[in-house]
């Protein structure tokens, strides 16, 4: 789903549990979400994008993505 000239488009890879989604002008990938039905929903926002001083004051909580596999 591509929503606007440079908005965002969606993808899901194999076991269909986690929705990417990313700039549909760059290919960056923005975030990721689990999708409702999950029982521990989650998502991960990509700040590698972000400048620093926006978001230099927020808590980080890095997890292990693979072990999740």
């Amino acid at each position: 789903m591509t929503i606007g000239k440079y908005g965002v488009d969606t993808y899901v890879w194999g076991d269909k549990e986690v929705e990417f989604v990313r700039c549909a002008h760059c290919d960056c990938i923005t975030h990721y979400q689990t999708f409702e039905e999950d029982p521990e929903p989650r998502i991960a926002v990509n700040f590698r994008m972000a400048e620093e001083e926006l978001v230099s004051g927020i808590d980080v909580r890095y997890f292990n993505g693979k072990a999740l596999l």
